[in-house]
C-alpha cells in the first residue's frame, strides 16, 4: 500500500533552529529533545486510582456517544490502571480535519507510545488534545484540495470569518455553513475514488456538530483502531481551572520572565513574550476574554485596574467553567492534569516550550520530553508520472518551493516575484520587531500584530503564486506535469502537510495507508517522509497503468 524513502531533514528548508533541534544541540536545560527511545526516562507515577478511574470514567462517557473502535475502549481500560503514561500531541480543531499534519502528529504519537510500551514492559497511550479553546477561526474554517485541473480549490465554512468563541462552541448546520452544498462539492471531486463515500462520512461535519466535536470524531473514527484516544478541555475543565488557580497563584510572570532570559543567554529567539501573551482566558456568553501580566498581577485588554494572582485565584476556583489557559501555560496544565510522559509537537511549539522550564519548576510540574513531530510528504501514481516525465525526483521539487520549472535554467521567474516575496517577509517581520511597542499602548493591539504581518506575506505569496503561473503558461514545455508536482506537492508554496488534508487520499487510497504509515514510521526519526502510496501503480500519460 505505501513505500516509504527517507530525505534530508533540510529538504523543506528548515529554520536554523529546527535544525538545532533535530541535530540534538538544544540546550537541556531549557528542553529534553530526546534522540532515542531509551533517553525518554520513565517517569514516577504520581497519579492514584481515584485520579485515573475519573479520567478513564470521563473519557469513557464522551468518546463512547461516537461508538468507537474496541481499540479505544482497550486504550482507556490501559489509562485506568496504576503506572499507565501517556504521549501526547494535539492541534487546533481544522475543517475537514485539515491539515495533513494534524494526521501526522497523532500517528507519531501513537508510534511513540508503541515503542515505550516494548521498551518499559507496562502500558503507554497516545492522546490527542483537541485545542478546542482557541478561537482563530480564520485558521481553521477552510481545507484545500486539489481539483481535477490541477488548481488549487479552497473549501470555506460561510458565515465564519472571525469570532471570539471557543471552537467548542461554533456549531454547524446546513443552512448557515452550508454543509449540504460543500458536502456535494467535495462529493463531485471525488466521485470516481473507490472510498469516497467512506471519506465523506468521515470527515465532513454533520449538522449540529461543533467545530471541535467533527474533529473529534473524524480522528476517533481513522484513527480509533490504532488506540487514539482524542480528548477536548471542557470534558476536564475543573481539573483544568484547580490547576489554573494554583498557577496564577504563584507568579507565573515572574517564572516565564525567568525562563526568556535562559532563553537569550542559550542565543535563542524569544518566541512569544510573556509580558504581552494572554496567560489565561475568561470565557462568557460573548466569547474569550484574555487576561495578561499587568498591574498587580493579571489584567484584561482595556481595563484600567488589575487583580493579584491570588485574587484571580479566587475567581477560578468559583467557577471553575469559565477558565481557560492560554498558549504559554496550557503545556504546563495539560502535563499536570494528565499522565504524561513525552509531547509530539511542531517546532513552534518547541519554540515556545523552552520558554517553560522555570514556571514547570515553580508549579512542581514534570519537565516533559519535547519529541519534534515527523514531517511528510504524499506522493500518489499520478504525481510520480509528473515527475519521471519532468525526470526529477521529489526532494528537487521540494526544494524549489512550489515554484519548480523544468527550464528553470533558460527561463528563471522574474526577478520581480522573489522581490515582492522579499518585501513581504521583511515587512512581516519588521512589523513584529514593533510588538514591544505596541503593547504599551494597547496590549490587544500588540497581540494582533503578528497576525496582520502573516496575512500580508500570505496575500503576496497568492499574488506571486499566479505570477508564476502566468510565467510557466509563457514560456518552456510539460506545465501539466509542473503544475502537478508543484500544486499537490508543495501547495500555494508551502509543505504539502500545512496545505492540504487527508481527505482526497482516504478517498482514493482507503483507510490502511494510514495505519501502515503508522506500523512503519520511525517516531524519532528526522529525516522527511516521502511516501509513496500505492507503489505497484505506474502511470503512463494516457492514465492508465
Amino acid at each position: 500500500m505505501i513505500r516509504i524513502e527517507h530525505a534530508s531533514a533540510d529538504v523543506l528548508q528548515q529554520s536554523a533552529f529546527a535544525l538545532q533541534a533535530l541535530s540534538g544541540r538544544l540546550p537541556r536545560e531549557l528542553v529534553h529533545v530526546p534522540r532515542t527511545i531509551a533517553s525518554i526516562a520513565k517517569p514516577n507515577d504520581r497519579w492514584d486510582r481515584e485520579e485515573r478511574a475519573e479520567l478513564a470514567t470521563t473519557l469513557a462517557r464522551e468518546l463512547g456517544t461516537l461508538a468507537p473502535h474496541v481499540a479505544v475502549v482497550d486504550a482507556l481500560r490501559k489509562l485506568e490502571k496504576p503506572g499507565t503514561f501517556a504521549v501526547i500531541t494535539g492541534q487546533q480543531p481544522g475543517f475537514l480535519a485539515s491539515p495533513l499534519y494534524s494526521l501526522y502528529k497523532a500517528l507519531q504519537s501513537i508510534a511513540l507510545a508503541r515503542e515505550l510500551e516494548k521498551s518499559w514492559g507496562t502500558p503507554v497511550v497516545a492522546l490527542f488534545w483537541n485545542h478546542a479553546d482557541d478561537s482563530d477561526l480564520a485558521e481553521v474554517n477552510h481545507a484545500h484540495v486539489v481539483n481535477v485541473n490541477l488548481d488549487l480549490q479552497k473549501i470555506t465554512l460561510a458565515a465564519l470569518a472571525s469570532g471570539k468563541q471557543p471552537l467548542s462552541r461554533i456549531f454547524l448546520d446546513d443552512e448557515t455553513h452550508r454543509l449540504a452544498a460543500i458536502r456535494a462539492a467535495l462529493a463531485q471531486l471525488v466521485d470516481k475514488d473507490p472510498f469516497a463515500a467512506r471519506a465523506l462520512e468521515i470527515f465532513v461535519p454533520k449538522n449540529g456538530e461543533s467545530l471541535a466535536r467533527a474533529f473529534t470524531r473524524a480522528f476517533t473514527e481513522l484513527l480509533g483502531p490504532l488506540g487514539l484516544l482524542v480528548i477536548e478541555p471542557d470534558w476536564i475543565r475543573p481539573q483544568m481551572s484547580h490547576e489554573l488557580s494554583r498557577i496564577v497563584a504563584i507568579d507565573p510572570a515572574a517564572a516565564l520572565a525567568r525562563g526568556v532570559e535562559r532563553v537569550k543567554a542559550a542565543g535563542l529567539e524569544v518566541a512569544i513574550d510573556p509580558t504581552t501573551a494572554a496567560l489565561v482566558f475568561e470565557l462568557d456568553a460573548k466569547g474569550r476574554r484574555a487576561l495578561r501580566a499587568g498591574g498587580d498581577g493579571f489584567r484584561y485588554d482595556g481595563e484600567d485596574g488589575s487583580r493579584t494572582g491570588t485574587e484571580l485565584a479566587a475567581e477560578i476556583v468559583q467557577n471553575p467553567l469559565a477558565w481557560s489557559p492560554g498558549a504559554l501555560l496550557r503545556p504546563v496544565i495539560q502535563d499536570l492534569v494528565l499522565p504524561t510522559v513525552a509531547y509530539v509537537g511542531g517546532f513552534g511549539e518547541l519554540a515556545y516550550h523552552v520558554e517553560l522550564g522555570d514556571l514547570r519548576d515553580a508549579a512542581s510540574a514534570p519537565r516533559t520530553a519535547f519529541v519534534p513531530r515527523i514531517s511528510a510528504t504524499l506522493v500518489d501514481p499520478e504525481a510520480r508520472l509528473a515527475l519521471r516525465r519532468l525526470e526529477v525526483d521529489v526532494a528537487t521539487v521540494l526544494r524549489a518551493r512550489g515554484v519548480y520549472t523544468a527550464d528553470a535554467a533558460a527561463a528563471p521567474p522574474p526577478a520581480v516575484l522573489a522581490r515582492m516575496n522579499e518585501i513581504a517577509k521583511r515587512t512581516s517581520k519588521e512589523l513584529a520587531s514593533l510588538k514591544s511597542m505596541l503593547a504599551e499602548l494597547d496590549a490587544g493591539l500588540a497581540a494582533h500584530l503578528k497576525r496582520t504581518g502573516d496575512a500580508i506575506e500570505e496575500l503576496v505569496a497568492k499574488l506571486v503564486e499566479k505570477g508564476e503561473r502566468v510565467h510557466q503558461n509563457k514560456s518552456g514545455k510539460g506545465r501539466r506535469h509542473e503544475r502537478r508536482a508543484n500544486n499537490v506537492l508543495f501547495p500555494k508554496l508551502a509543505p504539502q502537510e500545512r496545505v492540504l488534508g487527508p481527505l482526497t487520499y482516504v478517498a482514493r487510497f482507503g483507510e490502511d495507508w494510514v495505519h501502515e504509515l503508522c506500523a512503519e514510521m520511525e517516531p524519532l526519526a528526522p529525516e522527511h517522509l516521502l511516501v509513496n502510496l500505492a507503489p505497484e501503480i505506474e502511470l503512463e500519460d494516457n492514465g492508465t497503468a
